[in-house]
C-alpha cells in the first residue's frame, strides 16, 4: 500500500508565524478545489481570543497567529473546534457541499482510512516530531471550569500519504516529510489523538 495525496505545500510564514493551524486548513481547502488564502482564513474565519492567556484552545484560537513577539496578543495555538468552526464558516460562503468532521480519538486505522478515501486530514503533534515540552508559564483556569496546561512545542499538520513504513505529513513549516508511522502514532497520541477531516456532506 501507497498513498501520496496532491496535497499543495503552502508555508505559514512570513505571514502567520503561529498560524499553523489556518494554514493547516487553507491546504485542504486548496487540495479540495477552493480558491482559499491563510490570512482571510485568519482573519474572518477564525474565532480568536483578544489575548491568548486564559483562553480556551477547543473554542478558540488562542491571540493573535500574525504576532510572535511575546506580548499579550501574540498567537500561540488551538485545536480542533476552532478549525472545524472556521471550515464551516468559510464553507457556508463558499458552498461546495463539504463539511469539517472532528476526528479527535481516532486510531491508527481510521486514520488511514482517510487517506485510502482520498481525505487528508489536520492533526495536531509537535514540531518536528519531538519530545512534547510545556511552556514555562504552567497552566491557567478556564472561564469554563478546569485549566489548562500550555504547549511549547505544538504543531498542526496535514497528513497526505502513508504507505507500510511512514505518513507523509505536508508540514507548513517546511517540505513534506515522512514520518516513521510508529513515531507519528506516539506523538499525535501524547497531543490527545485530534484530527480534522473535511468530507462531502452525507
Amino acid at each position: 500500500m501507497e498513498i501520496l495525496l496532491d496535497v499543495p505545500q503552502i508555508l505559514q510564514n512570513p505571514e502567520l508565524p503561529n498560524g499553523c493551524e489556518i494554514t493547516s486548513l487553507c491546504e485542504v481547502l486548496r487540495y479540495l478545489g477552493f480558491d482559499a488564502d491563510k490570512c482571510q482564513l485568519a482573519d474572518h474565519y477564525l474565532p480568536r481570543s483578544e489575548r491568548w492567556y486564559g483562553a480556551d484552545p477547543d473554542k478558540v484560537y488562542m491571540g493573535n497567529p500574525h504576532l510572535d513577539d511575546g506580548s499579550p496578543e501574540t498567537g500561540y495555538y488551538c485545536f480542533a473546534g476552532p478549525i472545524a468552526a472556521a471550515a464551516r464558516r468559510y464553507l457556508a460562503d463558499h458552498g461546495g457541499g463539504w463539511e469539517p468532521v472532528d476526528l479527535t480519538g481516532a486510531e491508527e486505522q481510521t486514520l488511514v482510512a482517510q487517506l485510502e478515501a482520498g481525505r487528508p486530514f489536520i492533526f495536531w503533534a509537535t514540531l518536528h516530531f519531538g519530545d512534547v515540552q510545556f511552556d514555562a508559564c504552567g497552566a491557567y483556569p478556564l472561564p469554563g471550569g478546569g485549566e489548562h496546561r500550555v504547549f511549547h512545542t505544538l504543531h498542526c499538520m496535514v497528513c497526505c500519504g502513508v504507505d507500510e513504513e511512514c505518513f507523509t505529513v505536508a508540514d507548513p513549516l517546511d517540505f513534506n516529510r515522512r514520518v516513521p508511522r510508529a513515531r507519528f502514532m506516539e506523538v499525535y497520541r501524547q497531543l490527545g489523538s485530534r484530527a480534522l477531516v473535511l468530507r462531502k456532506k452525507l
